[in-house]
């Protein structure tokens, strides 16, 4: 199966990428060690990656730790913003994760360095596990 370019708004290139990889206390941050390595050891093989550690990243996708949600506790939840080397924001956020193990952690780093800047899709088994909200009318 080929995968289908991942357009960005005006045809700018993704030279890079912001990372925000959730570290809270009892939550997201408390994953597998050698998940979060794998992941430092991505972005800095590409120039103009940044990795950053931050809080819950409950906003962008949903948090394990809300009531009602049946997403695993464990593993690394991961928001990409495509940029361009000066920064810029290029088209939406991508939310990744559970990462539960470091292959999977190195997976995503393979598509950061190539994928993203060739304007490929993420792989699927990838992306953010969307949780299971009950019944819903």
């Amino acid at each position: 199966m080929t995968q289908r370019p991942h357009h960005t708004a005006g045809r700018e290139t993704a030279e890079g990428f912001t990372a925000a990889v959730c570290r809270a206390e009892n939550g997201c941050g408390a994953a597998d060690g050698r998940v979060l390595e794998a992941l430092r050891g991505a972005t800095q093989k590409v120039p103009f990656g940044v990795l950053v550690a931050t809080g819950c990243l409950g906003r962008h996708l949903r948090c394990p730790h809300h009531e009602g949600n049946q997403v695993p506790r464990t593993g690394h939840r991961v928001v990409v913003q495509p940029c361009t080397r000066d920064r810029k924001p290029l088209g939406p956020a991508v939310a990744f994760g559970p990462l539960i193990d470091p292959t999977q952690a190195e997976a995503l780093g393979a598509w950061l360095a190539e994928g993203l800047h060739q304007g490929l899709r993420p792989p699927p088994r990838l992306l953010a596990v969307r949780p299971s909200h009950g019944s819903e009318s």
